[in-house]
């Protein structure tokens, strides 16, 4: 029996276990890539977020080399000013309110994202805070843990699995794990970025469903 899942190598293990197919064992890494992917794709909630906050001398920021989406986006204006901080509002890096329609020399209102730099409109000194999703951190032997498998080993286990049934073509163990996968997923995240608790599935439910799919072949 594999070693409880903590970091990368034990969830190869785990995963070579599961499968129990030598054949398969190259192909684990690739499994665990496509995954977070999927993770990365579906996921918005919190542990995600990340902020940083930058001067807006250079007028451009760069936008995070791990970004997916924003958050939000926060200008503070110099010390000693009388305006305030402000949200700042997302548009199209073609829209109209980019060309023409915002006050040149007022305070900023919006930003945008043009050629991976974020730009704020109008141009302004102070300085922005962007607080946006992250992607997962990938797991690898030389990064061997992150947040997401720190706190749910099982969830890597199931989408890692799943990869694997896609790739051998077998819908049946598939939409198995899949359906796993999404329990638990809802049982930790709830449904999109609300952080709101799912209910969750009985233990026995869980295991009984593992069963099957680790016996069917």
């Amino acid at each position: 029996m594999a070693d409880p899942i903590k970091d990368y190598p034990s969830l190869l293990a785990a995963v070579q276990e599961y499968l129990a197919r030598p054949d398969l064992q190259e192909f684990v890494p690739i499994f665990v890539q496509q995954a977070e992917g999927r993770f990365n794709a579906r996921l918005k909630v919190v542990d995600m977020h990340r902020l940083i906050a930058a001067d807006l001398a250079a007028g451009k920021i760069d936008v995070p080399t791990d970004f997916i989406d924003w958050v939000s986006v926060e200008w503070t204006p110099p010390p000693k000013t009388p305006q305030r901080p402000l949200m700042l509002r997302y548009v199209e890096a073609d829209s109209p309110e980019i060309r023409a329609k915002h006050r040149p020399n007022g305070p900023p209102q919006i930003y945008t994202v043009l050629a991976g730099k974020v730009r704020v409109v109008p141009g302004s000194a102070g300085t922005v805070e962007l607080v946006y999703f992250a992607r997962i951190p990938a797991l690898t032997a030389a990064h061997p843990v992150n947040w997401l498998i720190t706190k749910a080993p099982d969830v890597y286990l199931y989408a890692v699995l799943l990869e694997a049934m896609l790739f051998q073509k077998d819908d049946t163990r598939a939409a198995q794990w899949i359906g796993l996968l999404n329990d638990r997923l809802g049982g930790i995240f709830g449904q999109g970025d609300t952080q709101k608790t799912a209910s969750r599935p009985a233990k026995a439910v869980v295991e009984a469903a593992e069963a099957t799919a680790k016996a069917v072949a």
